[in-house]
C-alpha cells in the first residue's frame, strides 16, 4: 500500500505562514507525472460566491457550504499510459478524473493545453494550443492567447468540425480565503482563466459556443488549488438546441471545513486502466480511520478476489491488484468500510 499524497492543515501551522507575496512557479505549482489529489465537491446552491472580489489584501469568504459525500480523484500520468495521447501530438502530461481526460504539454516555464476528452465531446487543439501558464505568476500577471483552435468531435452524433477561440489568464487577487470559518488561509493567490470557443460541426449541422471561467485559489501549503470555482455556459443550435449554465465548486479533500460526515456515505474511487488485462490500479481518498475491504465480483455477484486494508488513516491511496488469473468479462469492484461503500465497473480483456 502506497500513500501518494496527504495534506495536513492546522490553524496553528497556518498562522505561522510568512505573509510575503506568494508566487506560482513551475516547481511549486505545476503537476508532474505521478501526482494525485482528491477534490471534494461543495454544494453552493444557497450561497453567494465572492467571485467579484479582486485586488490585493482582500478576503474571500466561502461560508455555509455543504460538502458532497464523494471525492473525485485527480491523477497525472505519462502520455505513454494512454493510447489516445497520440491523437494530441506533443502531449507529455495527462490528467484524469472520473469524467474527463485532459492532455497537456509542459516545457520549461510553460504549460499548454492540447486536448480535452469529456466523453460526450472532445476538443483537440491541433491548430493552435492554449497557453495555460507562463511561469512565474504573481499578482498582476496577465496573458492573452487570442488564437486557439483545432477540431471538435461529438461521437454521439458522429459530428466533427473546427473550433476557434481565445484564452485569457490573470492573477487578479491576493488575500485571505475563509472556508466556513474553520480553515482560514492567508497569503492566497487567485488565478482567473477565461476560455471562449465557437464551433461549427459537419457543414453547420451543429453550431455553438462554449464560454468557461475558472477561478483557482492557491496557497503555499499545496501544489494544487485549495479551492476551484468553474462557471460554464454552453449554447448550441441545429441538430441539438441547448442553452445550459453550470457551476462546479470544489476544495482539496483534506481541508477541514467544519461539516460532519454523514453515515452511509459513498466512496468515490478510480480504477485504471479500464479495460484492464493483468492488473488494475485503484486510487481513492479515505476520510475516516477504519479497516476497509476491496472485493472483485463477477457478473453472477460471486466474490472472485478480496483483500483487507487494516488500520487505514485519512489520505489519498493507490492499490494495485493482480487480475491475471481472472477471465475476460465484466466485473464489479467494491470498496467497503464501516460507514462508507463505493462500486465501480471493471472490464477485463484478454
Amino acid at each position: 500500500m502506497k500513500k501518494i499524497y496527504l495534506l495536513t492543515f492546522s490553524l496553528f501551522a497556518l498562522s505561522q505562514v510568512n505573509a510575503q507575496t506568494y508566487t506560482l512557479t513551475q516547481t511549486n505549482s505545476e503537476p508532474v507525472v505521478g501526482d494525485s489529489y482528491g477534490a471534494l465537491p461543495l454544494d453552493t446552491n444557497m450561497v453567494t460566491l465572492p467571485m467579484s472580489i479582486s485586488g490585493t489584501g482582500v478576503t474571500w469568504s466561502i461560508l455555509n457550504v455543504i460538502p458532497a459525500n464523494t471525492v473525485t480523484v485527480n491523477s497525472y500520468s505519462a502520455a505513454a499510459s494512454f493510447s489516445n495521447a497520440a491523437n494530441y501530438p506533443g502531449t507529455n502530461l495527462v490528467q484524469t478524473d472520473s469524467a474527463t481526460t485532459t492532455y497537456f504539454k509542459t516545457t520549461p516555464n510553460k504549460l499548454e493545453l492540447l486536448g480535452v476528452d469529456a466523453g460526450f465531446f472532445d476538443l483537440n487543439y491541433n491548430t493552435n494550443t492554449a497557453t495555460i501558464a507562463n511561469y512565474p505568476m504573481s499578482y498582476g500577471y496577465s496573458a492573452t492567447d487570442l488564437s486557439i483552435g483545432g477540431t471538435m468531435n461529438v461521437p454521439q452524433f458522429s459530428l466533427s468540425g473546427p473550433f476557434t477561440g481565445s484564452m485569457v489568464t490573470t492573477v487578479d487577487g491576493s488575500g485571505t480565503l475563509d472556508l466556513n470559518g474553520v480553515t482560514v488561509l492567508s497569503n492566497c493567490l487567485r488565478v482567473k482563466s477565461t476560455q471562449n470557443i465557437s464551433f461549427s460541426l459537419t457543414f453547420g449541422a451543429l453550431t455553438g459556443t462554449i464560454d468557461q471561467t475558472m477561478y483557482n485559489y492557491y496557497h503555499s501549503s499545496s501544489k494544487f488549488p485549495v479551492l476551484s470555482v468553474n462557471y460554464s455556459h454552453i449554447v448550441t443550435a441545429g441538430l441539438q438546441t441547448l442553452d445550459q449554465y453550470q457551476t462546479q465548486v470544489s476544495t482539496l479533500s483534506n481541508i477541514a471545513i467544519g461539516i460532519k460526515e454523514n453515515k452511509g456515505q459513498s466512496l468515490s474511487f478510480k480504477a485504471f486502466p479500464n479495460p484492464a488485462n493483468t492488473q488494475v490500479n485503484l486510487q481513492f481518498v479515505l476520510t475516516n480511520s477504519d479497516t476497509y475491504t476491496i472485493e472483485i465480483l463477477n457478473n453472477l455477484g460471486q466474490i472472485v478476489k478480496a483483500l483487507s486494508l487494516s488500520n487505514m488513516q485519512p489520505g489519498l491511496y493507490n492499490e494495485t491488484i493482480n487480475i491475471a488469473d481472472l477471465s475476460a468479462g465484466m466485473y464489479t469492484i467494491k470498496v467497503t468500510g464501516k460507514t462508507i461503500q463505493g462500486n465501480e465497473k471493471l472490464m477485463i480483456q484478454k
